[in-house]
């Protein structure tokens, strides 16, 4: 009985071991983001904060495929009236660390473009009018510019396994470029800037190992126990 009793205890250990070291085949999150832009212009550094989401496809264990879509936004930088608003497209490859463990870090390098645009209020000298086109008073004229430029993030973070399926994303940190146009000089000018994101990832799919198998034997009484141990003649 004892030596059945052990057998059963290591096909459970073997189960919940493989249960555990199981990884998602495809996961997406939902994420907070602030971005500390250093501008490459007269206006100085400034924050600016939104949202982010990303879809990952794992080909293995440890390497991946990710897609990051997001948007921050700052309305006033520095009392300078400047609204602006950056949206990011980025893809690229991820390695993650599935060990088995509830905490999965992961590094990525992503590429791709933003869109930026850029407003602010006209003084009301150069506000404009043509012909019979009357601005009604209090009417706020906005100046505004969009551009697109080249981006990448090189980052990394940390997934915390909560259930099977959902993890709780505490941090993912790096750095971001983005190559904006000066205005004064037409010239595409590398701005290095900071992003930091937290949210939660949500995982499906997956594949599990194949349990280790150890060598048995059958007793005369027709039971099984592992290899090494007395056979049992009967009850």
């Amino acid at each position: 009985m004892k030596s059945c009793i052990t057998v059963l205890g290591l096909a459970v250990l073997f189960t919940l071991r493989a249960a555990a070291q199981e990884w998602p085949r495809y996961a997406t999150s939902l994420d907070y983001t602030f971005t500390r832009f250093n501008s490459v212009t007269n206006v100085p550094a400034f924050n600016a904060n939104g949202g982010s989401g990303q879809f990952v496809y794992n080909f293995n264990r440890w390497f991946g495929g990710a897609v990051d879509l997001g948007a921050v936004h700052n309305g006033n930088i520095h009392d300078f009236h400047l609204d602006n608003t950056l949206v990011n497209y980025l893809a690229g490859p991820r390695v993650t660390f599935h060990n088995g463990a509830r905490v999965a870090p992961y590094f990525q390098v992503l590429l791709g473009g933003v869109y930026a645009t850029t407003s602010t209020r006209a003084p009301a000298s150069i506000q404009p009018f043509a012909g019979d086109i009357v601005i009604p008073a209090g009417t706020t004229i906005r100046a505004t510019r969009q551009q697109t430029s080249f981006a990448m993030t090189a980052d990394g973070g940390l997934d915390v396994r909560i259930s099977r399926h959902v993890s709780v994303r505490p941090i993912q940190v790096g750095y971001f470029l983005t190559r904006p146009q000066n205005l004064p000089t037409f010239n595409d000018n590398n701005q290095n800037n900071l992003q930091y994101s937290a949210g939660l990832n949500f995982m499906f799919g997956g594949e599990k190992p194949t349990p280790a198998t150890h060598p048995t034997k059958t007793c005369p009484d027709g039971s099984t126990v592992p290899a090494g141990t007395p056979a049992r003649n009967g009850m």
